[in-house]
Parts: structure tokens; C-alpha cells; sequence
């Protein structure tokens, strides 16, 4: 006995020892129970241990737990209740935990949880058998109650073990989570220095490969440059000649080194015939400019001779028809008589009184002869040159003369820029003297036109143009500009019209026509696409073209410094762009004045426009100033319409796209400008920026469908911040 007492004391020892480490729960239950059983141990009292429930099933677990299976006599099974423990109905309840830690503690070693140290259990199943022999009687509530409890401690364990599995497998993930994560961060670290590694490597190799094209291109840098040289000036001349059309690719059959090299001879065979050609051109150019000249004089007085001859020879030729009729008349009255002649001619009275004289054909020839006479006589006296009338002279000292203002004051014919400030709402509002300006009037009979009272000299004129120019069409205040128009429109009118009357020319002449042709070309542009009602192109046309005919005769009559000449020049060729008397005027002025910049540019634009080559006409015109460019803008619809003509006949095909940025660039507007304008002519825009010229598409847009004034981007980018005053005084 105390032999098999001593094995089940290390049996507990063992499995108290094998309980901490697994669950800190379990642990504090052994602990508890561990006097318990040591006092049980005491007693030499040999208590088996109750069969270990198996784990928790999701159902029927409490049934097969509450009827536990009858021990059999002879090979008893390896959980089995003593029949002491199950006959021990009076035990108090120490001893109760005691034998439910015990039947843990056994339970747990008999699962194979730890492992003991080593001795011979024979000695405890030989004890085991001879206590089976004599079973005392059972208690099945003491059964029941240790039942529950183990299975409680078993579900409670088997719990505890589920979570702290749960926590270690989370523990397990997260580690291996971290260890992925440094894993791939190592990876790419590899990755990028093997990548730079690399590069590094391919730079080496590029370097060294530059290094020997540099050794091998460097004798070809000069010849390079002078291919590039005239390569620019025969993309140059060949520009001149057509529109710029972009090459994609080309096919040269054959060998290209053969190719180029007959290409190169070709291209010094045209250099010499073009060097012969050329050879002398200029000298004879300035022969036949002088012949050309010669030979306009001679014209000219030729005509002059003609005209002469042709009015003598009128003359004689009604000189002989008359005799011709006298001759005729002469034969007739032979015919008839001289009494008939005499009742024809001749009244009563005269008859009578004449009877007797003698009628005859000498005497009419005669008197025709004398009619003739004075006739011819009359003529050459009305042919003489009559001194030329003296022109009036003005003697107005202000804008307006007091007469016209207060006839106007009653009249109700005051413009509101000429009210005195505070009387704009009365009845008759009052003009003020230093705002109110001459207004024109066109001429009418009985209206002395001429009175020097109400004429302005030449002084006082420019005063009114430049009151007009810097109070009024530059003025602050926020005026709709096509009343501004209107006013400054009608007031130069008046001040040309003095003009007129009193012939003024000279300096102030020119100085007042040079801002009112700024004025009308800026107004061109100003007011394009305004409603026919607030502006009249044809109108502004109209009195533009007068005032700078009349400005380009000044410079032409008149000798003077006239430092602005170069630029009106420029500006009556680029507002009249295709016309031949504007540009047969600049080539006949003098070769200094010719050949200025201003002048040149504009030639260009002109020449460009003629060719139809709304390409280079666009380039160049992107070099105007502001003011020149307001001149030209009438004229870009017809160049782009021109543009997208040729285009969509260059390009017609349904494979081809055009890049809209580029069309752009050619077209001078942005992208959404050109898209807006290629859809007005029928072409189509894919949503990709292609344009898809087709040459059956195109189609002139409906009347009102294209505003020019959408697409003066060219012209506005100009302005920037110029003052309307420096523009139309030429202080740009």
C-alpha cells in the first residue's frame, strides 16, 4: 500500500507539474486542489479517478455524459470510477474537489497531454483489480454531479485552449505578414539598385558609343552647317512658290546613295543655269524700270498729241459737213429759183422793201462765213485760262461756332457728349462751348456753305481731332463704342468738309488725315460684326478710301518731312490687299522708301496673297503691329477659307487624318477655334483632334453662321495694353 501510494503521489506530481505549462486556468485549479488531495493521500484511501469525458460535441454531449457505461469485471477500462468513489454518497465536499482534481489530473495524463516519469503502472491496475472485486453501492446524484463538473472543467478548458490557439494563430499570421512584407521590401530593393545597376551600365555603353560618334562626326559639323544654310534658303525660295504642305514620307527606288548623288548633280546643273539667268538682272531691271518710265512719258504725251489732233480733226470734220450742207443748199436754190428762193427766206415786209436788191450766194456764203467766225472766236475765249478763285479762309476760333450751337440748343440737336453738365434733363438743355463740336450738314440750296464765320482754320481743326480722339473715343467713361463711333464718325466728317471748302494742305493737312484714317481702321476692327443699324462697313469703307487717297497725294504733291509716310504706304497696301493701284503706287515711289522694312513686309503679304498662299500669308502676318494688323483683318476669312480649300483637296482622302494642333498653328487660332471653323465648312473633327479633309464635304458656311469676329485671336493678342489714344495718335 504505501508502495502504491507513493506511485499515485508522483503520478499528481507529474501532472501538476505538466499543468502549468499549459493553461494558466488549469494551473490555479491543480493549485487549489493540491492540499485536498494530499489530505485524501493521508487516509490511505485508494480513490480512482472518474473517466475523462471526451471533447464537447456540437449536440447529444450531455446524455452520453450524464449514463456513464458500466465497469466490467475482470479487464476494467482505462477511466473507470472506483466503488469507493461511487458508494461515497457522505463525503464532504473537499473531498469532492479533491477526487474531481485528481480525475482531471488523471484524465489529462491518460490523453497523453505530458509525460510522467518512468514507472511501472501494473502495480496500480493489479491494486485496481482486487478493488473491483467488491463494488459498494452507488450514488447517481454524487455520479451526476462529478459528471457535470468534469464536463464543465472540460468545456471551460477546451475553451481556453480555442482562444489561446486563436491568439497564438493571430500572433502566427501578423508575424508572417511582417515577414511577407520585409520579404518584399527587400525584393524591391534588390530590384532597384539591379535597375540602377543597369542604367548605369547602359549609360557606360551610350557614353562610350557617343564618344565614338563624336570622333566620327566631328569633321562633318562644318560641312553640316553649310548644307543647313542652303538648305534654309531653298526651303525659303521654294516657299515662295507654293503653300506649305507637310511631307510624311517618300519612295526612292533603287539605291538611295545613287539617288542623292543624281539628285546632287541635277540640283548644280539648275544652280548654274539660275546663276546665268540671273547674271545682269539687276542691271537690267533698273534699264527697263527706266525704259518702262521713258516710255510712260512718251505714252502720255502721245495721248495728249491724240487728243489734240482728234479734237482738230473733229473740228474739220464739222467744218466740212457744213460746206457740205452749203454746197447742197447752193444747188437747190439754183433749182428752184430766185422768187421762191426769196418767199422762203424772205417776210413780206423785207420783200417789199428788198425787191429790188440783188440775192445771190456770195452773199450768204458770207454771212455764214461771219457766223463761223465769231463762233470760233467765242470758243478760243472760253478756252482761255481764268484766274483761279481765291478759296475762303475760316475765321471760327472754336469747335463750334456760336450760331450753329444756339440754332442746335433750340433745335434739340445736341449730343449728350455735348450738354452742359447738369442740364441734361431739362427741357432745353444747354450746350457747353468747350464740349460742343461742328456737326456736318450736307449742302443745300440758299445755305451759304462758304461763310467764313462758320468755317475753322486748319489749327483749329487738328484742336477738334484730337479733343475728338482723346476725350471722346478714348474717354473713361463706359460708353458703348458704337455711340462713340457714331459721334467721332459725324465730327470728322464736318472737319473734312471745312477742309474742302477751304483747300487746306500742308502739315496740319496731313497730320489730321493720319488720325482719321487710325481712326477708321481701328473702327474696322473695333466694330466688325456689330448690327447694320450701329455700323456700316460700306460706309466706313467708303470714307477710309477717300481720306487715304487723299493722304497718299499730299505725300506724293507736297514736299515736307513726313516721318509717317512709310507706314500709310503699308496700310493702304496690306486694308487693300490684291488691288493693282495700291501696289503699282509703292513701286513707283523712290528705292530708299521702297525698300524699308514696313514697306517690304507689306509687298510680301501682297505677294503672297496674290500666289494664294494663305500659309505664308498667315506667317507673315503674325510680324504686323497692331494698327496693320486691324488693316489686314478683313482679309483672314478669305485667307483660311482658301486654307481649307487647299487642304481639303491636298488631303482628300478617307484614310487621312490632319493633326488639329497643327491646323491650328497654320490658322493662327487655338484648337477649339479651329474645330469650330473646319465643322463651319463641313469638315468633320474626330474626338481624337483629327480633321478628315474631304474635298466633296467642303461647303461655304450659311450667311450668319461665321463671325469674323470669333477669330481675330491674331489681332487681339497685339493690342495688349495700348491705349486707344497712343493707337490712333501713333505713339505705338
Amino acid at each position: 500500500m504505501d508502495r502504491q501510494q507513493q506511485q499515485t503521489e508522483s503520478i499528481v506530481y507529474c501532472r501538476k507539474r505538466d499543468g502549468r505549462g499549459q493553461k494558466s486556468d488549469g494551473k490555479n485549479v491543480i493549485e487549489r486542489e493540491e492540499p485536498n488531495f494530499r489530505s485524501n493521500s493521508l487516509t490511505n484511501e485508494s480513490i480512482a479517478v472518474p473517466p475523462k469525458p471526451s471533447s464537447p460535441k456540437p449536440s447529444g454531449i450531455r446524455s452520453k455524459v450524464s449514463t456513464p457505461p458500466k465497469p466490467k469485471f475482470g479487464t476494467p477500462p482505462k477511466r473507470s470510477l472506483a466503488p469507493h468513489a461511487l458508494g461515497a454518497s457522505t463525503l464532504p465536499h473537499e473531498t469532492e474537489l479533491s477526487m474531481i482534481g485528481k480525475s482531471v489530473l488523471q484524465s489529462t495524463f491518460s490523453d497523453g497531454h505530458c509525460f510522467g516519469p518512468d514507472f511501472d503502472i501494473s502495480v496500480i491496475k493489479d491494486k485496481t483489480d482486487h478493488e473491483h472485486v467488491a463494488e459498494p453501492e452507488r450514488n447517481p446524484e454524487n455520479d451526476k454531479k462529478l459528471i457535470e463538473m468534469q464536463t464543465f472543467l472540460l468545456a471551460y478548458l477546451t475553451a481556453k485552449m480555442e482562444s489561446n490557439t486563436a491568439k497564438l494563430k493571430a500572433e502566427a499570421e501578423a508575424r508572417i505578414l511582417q515577414e511577407m512584407e520585409e520579404e518584399h521590401a527587400l525584393h524591391n530593393e534588390v530590384q532597384e539598385k539591379k535597375r540602377q545597376y543597369l542604367l548605369m551600365e547602359k549609360e557606360r555603353t551610350i557614353n562610350e558609343m557617343l564618344d565614338l560618334q563624336v570622333a566620327v562626326l566631328t569633321p562633318v559639323a562644318d560641312a553640316a552647317k553649310e548644307f543647313t544654310k542652303e538648305y534654309i534658303s531653298f526651303a525659303t525660295a521654294v516657299d515662295t512658290t507654293r503653300h506649305e504642305l507637310p511631307v510624311k514620307n517618300f519612295y526612292i527606288d533603287g539605291d538611295r546613295r545613287e539617288f542623292l548623288d543624281k539628285a546632287e548633280t541635277c540640283l548644280k546643273e539648275s544652280e548654274k543655269l539660275l546663276l546665268e539667268c540671273t547674271e545682269g538682272a539687276h542691271e537690267d531691271s533698273s534699264t527697263s524700270l527706266e525704259c518702262l518710265r521713258d516710255i510712260k512719258i512718251m505714252s502720255k504725251n502721245i495721248s495728249q498729241e491724240l487728243s489734240g489732233t482728234f479734237s482738230e480733226l473733229l473740228e474739220l470734220s464739222s467744218l466740212v459737213c457744213r460746206h457740205t450742207v452749203h454746197l447742197q443748199q447752193s444747188i437747190e436754190e439754183e433749182q428752184l429759183g430766185l422768187a421762191r428762193i426769196q418767199e422762203l427766206y424772205c417776210n413780206k415786209r423785207s420783200n417789199s422793201q428788198r425787191r429790188d436788191a440783188p440775192v445771190g450766194r456770195e452773199q450768204i456764203n458770207r454771212e455764214q462765213w461771219r457766223c463761223q467766225t465769231k463762233s470760233r472766236l467765242k470758243e478760243v475765249k472760253e478756252d482761255e485760262p481764268r484766274p483761279l478763285e481765291t478759296a475762303p479762309k475760316g475765321s471760327c476760333l472754336t469747335m463750334c461756332s456760336v450760331g450753329e450751337l444756339r440754332e442746335r440748343e433750340r433745335q434739340k440737336r445736341l449730343h449728350r457728349f455735348e450738354m452742359m453738365p447738369g442740364t441734361e434733363r431739362d427741357r432745353l438743355p444747354r450746350g457747353d462751348p468747350l464740349r460742343a463740336v461742328k456737326e456736318y450738314t450736307r449742302p443745300a440750296a440758299g445755305k451759304d456753305s462758304t461763310n467764313p464765320a462758320e468755317l475753322r482754320p486748319a489749327e483749329v481743326l487738328l484742336k477738334t481731332v484730337c479733343y475728338l480722339i482723346d476725350d471722346i473715343a478714348a474717354s473713361s467713361r463706359p460708353h458703348p463704342w458704337t455711340e462713340v463711333y457714331s459721334f467721332v464718325f459725324d465730327r470728322l466728317r464736318g472737319v473734312k468738309q471745312d477742309m474742302i471748302i477751304q483747300r487746306i494742305s500742308g502739315l496740319n493737312c496731313v497730320a489730321i488725315l493720319e488720325r482719321m484714317v487710325r481712326f477708321l481702321i481701328y473702327s474696322s476692327y473695333r466694330l466688325c460684326g456689330e448690327p447694320p443699324h450701329l455700323y456700316n462697313p460700306c460706309i466706313n469703307d467708303t470714307h477710309l478710301q477717300e481720306n487715304l487717297t487723299w493722304l497718299l497725294d499730299c505725300y506724293a504733291r507736297e514736299k515736307g518731312p513726313y516721318p509717317n509716310q512709310e507706314e500709310f504706304y503699308a496700310l493702304g497696301l496690306l486694308y487693300n490687299l490684291g488691288l493693282v493701284r495700291p501696289a503699282q503706287h509703292i513701286l513707283e515711289l523712290p528705292k530708299g522708301l521702297r525698300s524699308s522694312p514696313t514697306i517690304t513686309l507689306a509687298l510680301s503679304i501682297n505677294r503672297a496673297f496674290l500666289e494664294r498662299n494663305p500659309v505664308c500669308v498667315l506667317r507673315l502676318a503674325q510680324r504686323l503691329d497692331f494698327l496693320q494688323s486691324c488693316a489686314l483683318h478683313r482679309h483672314l476669312v478669305a485667307c483660311r477659307r482658301d486654307l481649307l480649300l487647299i487642304y481639303s483637296h491636298g488631303y482628300n482622302s478617307r484614310n487621312c487624318r490632319f493633326p488639329l494642333d497643327r491646323l491650328a498653328q497654320l490658322l493662327c487660332l487655338d484648337a477649339s477655334h479651329a474645330a469650330q471653323l473646319c465643322r463651319a465648312y463641313g469638315l468633320e473633327v474626330t474626338q481624337d483632334s483629327q480633321v478628315v479633309f474631304c474635298k466633296t464635304a467642303f461647303a461655304e458656311p450659311e450667311k450668319g453662321n461665321l463671325l469674323c469676329k470669333q477669330y481675330h485671336s491674331i489681332v487681339a493678342d497685339k493690342q495688349k495694353d495700348l491705349a486707344i489714344e497712343n493707337i490712333i495718335h501713333g505713339c505705338t
